[in-house]
């Protein structure tokens, strides 16, 4: 848990009032839907720098104001939230300017370019509640893989296998720009350290990385990486945007093995499952299943941030979480460059 300091909504009985910055793909698909479903939550108002685009999302989802510029949203006296969804590298600097006019923050992820930018916004944290928004910290299957590890049941966790991928083939995608925040470690990676983060419930001690480069645009579009966690114990992932997709996140415990299928994205036609093997031979299995009715992730992430800004609950992970997380990204982008292992 996260001791971040925060003012309360006034009167918890009432959704927390939304505001959304960007009309991305990622907020129209999914985090405007969910804010519109959730019981603690309503969505007041949507900005974009092109009010066509702001004013069709509005139309389309019945917002009550859409605005031409992400100052008329983070002025907006109604607002008591924002949720960022703009390319990466424009995240903190509309945080730090939502979060001084007073609206709590939840931030797409990464939340920064690195932990020296991350850490600016430290400035504001007092007052506001600033997360990150990895949306798989807050599914049901993921809190119980927690609980798994926690127990012990299975022995202590030893190696985390990772892979994340999409075939990216929009040329003019963001993702394709240096300078923006591009690349697929920035844009996949940010999930499997956050990931390995979560099964070992701490920080790695060192990283090593290696990638391949866009000939074109010069961002990464596989990259590979070991974070050491000491005492025997790795986390190994894949990230790329030139490949199928892929998403899997196994975890090879003393005395069983993990598997959350689909783990970052789960089907949203199917029940979501953690499968676990205890077999003692390569030969024999003793598999046993764990099944998850179907939900919105997104709307969970929504809901669990208004709760916590409305004071029912104790927000999960704060900016000290997003500090941490991009500390290790430094390191991890530090060791593809020197081509050696690099402390975090």
């Amino acid at each position: 848990m996260s001791n971040v300091e925060y003012s309360f909504v006034t009167d918890s009985s009432v959704p927390v009032r939304w505001g959304v910055l960007g009309a991305a793909r990622i907020a129209a698909s999914k985090m405007i839907p969910a804010i519109i479903k959730s019981e603690h939550c309503e969505l007041r108002a949507i900005g974009s720098r092109d009010l066509g685009k702001a004013s069709a999302l509005a139309k389309e989802f019945s917002i009550p104001v859409a605005y031409g510029s992400y100052e008329e949203v983070i002025a907006d006296p109604l607002v008591d939230a924002v949720y960022i969804a703009l390319p990466n590298h424009l995240h903190v600097r509309w945080a730090l300017a939502a979060a001084s006019c007073g609206k709590h923050v939840l931030c797409e992820k990464p939340l920064a370019m690195n932990a020296e930018e991350a850490m600016l916004l430290k400035a504001v944290k007092e007052t506001v509640l600033i997360s990150e928004a990895f949306m798989v910290r807050q599914q049901p299957r993921w809190i119980r893989l927690r609980e798994i590890l926690t127990s012990e049941r299975y022995g202590k966790p030893k190696v985390i296998h990772s892979m994340l991928s999409f075939f990216m083939n929009n040329p003019d995608d963001f993702r394709n720009v240096p300078a923006f925040g591009g690349g697929a470690l920035y844009d996949l990676g940010c999930y499997t350290v956050m990931a390995s983060r979560f099964v070992f419930g701490q920080e790695p001690t060192r990283v090593f990385a290696t990638s391949e480069k866009d000939a074109k645009h010069g961002v990464d579009t596989i990259s590979s990486a070991i974070l050491d966690f000491g005492g025997g114990r790795h986390a190994i992932f894949t990230v790329s945007t030139d490949m199928a997709s892929s998403q899997t996140l196994q975890v090879v415990c003393e005395k069983g093995f993990i598997d959350l299928p689909k783990a970052y994205v789960p089907f949203r036609d199917k029940s979501a499952t953690i499968e676990i093997d205890t077999s003692v031979s390569h030969d024999l299995s003793e598999l046993s299943t764990i099944v998850f009715g179907q939900l919105d992730q997104y709307e969970c992430e929504v809901t669990n941030f208004s709760m916590a800004v409305k004071g029912i609950c104790s927000p999960s992970y704060g900016l000290d979480d997003a500090i941490s997380n991009a500390k290790v990204m430094d390191a991890v982008f530090a060791s593809m460059v020197s081509q050696r292992w690099v402390a975090v």
